[in-house]
C-alpha cells in the first residue's frame, strides 16, 4: 500500500520541467530496447517513463520517434545467464509440501520458495540524436565513455524485485507454472514503476 501511495503521488504531482535550462521543452520516448533475457517487457517500461515525464509542467512528452528537442533512450539489460537474472532462493523440500503427489518412483527434490529478478536499465537523454548516435549508444560501445555535448543525462539504474513462488498440489498442481509466470509478470511491472521513480528522483536532484 505504501508503494502504491508513493507512485500515486508522483503521477499526479505537477513539477516544473527539469530540462528547461538545456533548452528542452519536448522529449520523445521511443520504445525501450530490450537486451535482457526477459521477453515482452519493453512496452511496460516505456509506458511508465512516458507517464512520469508527462507529469512535468512545461515539458511535452511524446511517444515514438517524434520530432522533439531531446530523446530519452532506454536499454533494458540483464545477466547473460538466465539463472543469474532469476535468482532462486530459500529451497524447500517437495516431499514436505506434496508427498502424495510425488509418486512411489520419484525421490525428493528441492524447489525455490522465492525468485529474485535482477535487471539493469541504461537511460540516456540526448538532444536530437542521429541514427548513428542511437546505434552506438544501444551497442556495447555505449556502455563506455561516449562523449558528446548533446548528452545531458546518462545513468545505469539497477532494479531488483522478489516474489514468492506458488506450489499447488492435487488437481490444482497443473496451474503452478501459470501462477508463477503471473507473479513474475507483476514483479516486472513493479520494477518498471520503480525504475521510472528512480529516474525522476535523479533528474530532480541533478537539475
Amino acid at each position: 500500500m505504501l508503494f502504491n501511495s508513493s507512485c500515486a503521488d508522483y503521477r499526479f504531482q505537477t513539477l516544473d520541467n527539469p530540462f528547461y535550462q538545456y533548452g528542452i521543452n519536448s522529449i520523445s520516448i521511443p520504445m525501450f530496447y530490450n537486451q535482457s533475457n526477459f521477453s515482452n517487457i519493453s512496452p511496460v517500461f516505456t509506458k511508465e517513463f512516458y507517464k512520469m515525464l508527462s507529469g512535468f509542467k512545461g515539458l511535452k512528452a511524446q511517444g515514438g520517434n517524434a520530432n522533439s528537442d531531446a530523446t530519452l533512450i532506454g536499454i533494458i539489460e540483464s545477466q547473460n545467464s538466465r539463472r543469474q537474472s532469476r535468482l532462486a532462493t530459500n529451497p524447500r523440500s517437495v516431499e514436505n509440501i506434496a508427498d502424495s503427489d510425488l509418486g512411489k518412483q520419484r525421490g525428493d527434490f528441492a524447489i525455490p520458495a522465492t525468485n529474485t529478478l535482477a535487471l539493469r536499465l541504461r537511460v540516456i537523454v540526448i538532444k536530437k540524436p542521429s541514427k548513428e548516435e542511437i546505434k552506438i549508444l544501444k551497442s556495447s560501445l555505449g556502455k563506455e565513455e561516449f562523449i558528446s555535448s548533446k548528452i545531458i543525462f546518462k545513468e545505469t539504474i539497477p532494479i531488483t524485485a522478489s516474489f514468492t513462488r506458488e506450489f499447488l498440489t492435487g488437481e490444482a498442481s497443473s496451474v503452478n507454472h501459470t501462477q508463477n509466470l503471473g507473479a513474475q509478470k507483476n514483479s516486472l511491472y513493479a520494477m518498471a514503476k520503480s525504475a521510472s521513480q528512480s529516474f525522476r528522483e535523479m533528474i530532480l536532484y541533478a537539475f
